[in-house]
């Protein structure tokens, strides 16, 4: 069985740190994201790039996935743009577990401002294999 070390795994991923990601918690089926994003990811309108609020919930949906003990690619997925996000405003996102079963996951993803939702996705994961997770204390 693979062994990984979700921290490190975290903290090392380059894409993670160029999108400005950082980990906030893990209680249970919910893993909580935060994303400030600086002015190259903004589009011509001034907010936010609905593949930067994307990249963030795909993200999480994974990182839930291999906090779990799973290691998943997303299959598919569903987003629903609800509000913008303007610069110097933070993104956090929150995930839900839908569906688990032995070769996909359906994960529920809200993107929030606040108490606002920015956007609302599900995400399909096809489960490539189980994995054996350290380095998930950093959290508690």
């Amino acid at each position: 069985m693979e062994k990984i070390n979700f921290k490190k795994l975290f903290e090392e991923d380059e894409y993670v740190k160029r999108s400005h990601i950082e980990l906030l918690d893990l209680s249970g089926d919910n893993l909580v994201l935060k994303m400030k994003p600086e002015k190259n990811q903004f589009n011509a309108y001034n907010i936010l790039h609905g593949a930067e609020i994307f990249a963030l919930m795909d993200t999480a949906a994974g990182c839930l996935s291999i906090a779990m003990g799973r290691k998943g690619v997303t299959l598919d997925s569903s987003v629903n743009f609800i509000s913008s996000v303007k610069l110097g405003e933070e993104i956090y996102s929150t995930t839900k577990i839908i569906h688990s079963g032995k070769s996909t996951e359906v994960i529920e993803v809200l993107a929030k401002k606040g108490d606002t939702i920015v956007a609302k996705g599900t995400f399909t994961l096809f489960i490539v294999g189980e994995i054996e997770i350290s380095g998930k204390e950093f959290l508690k």
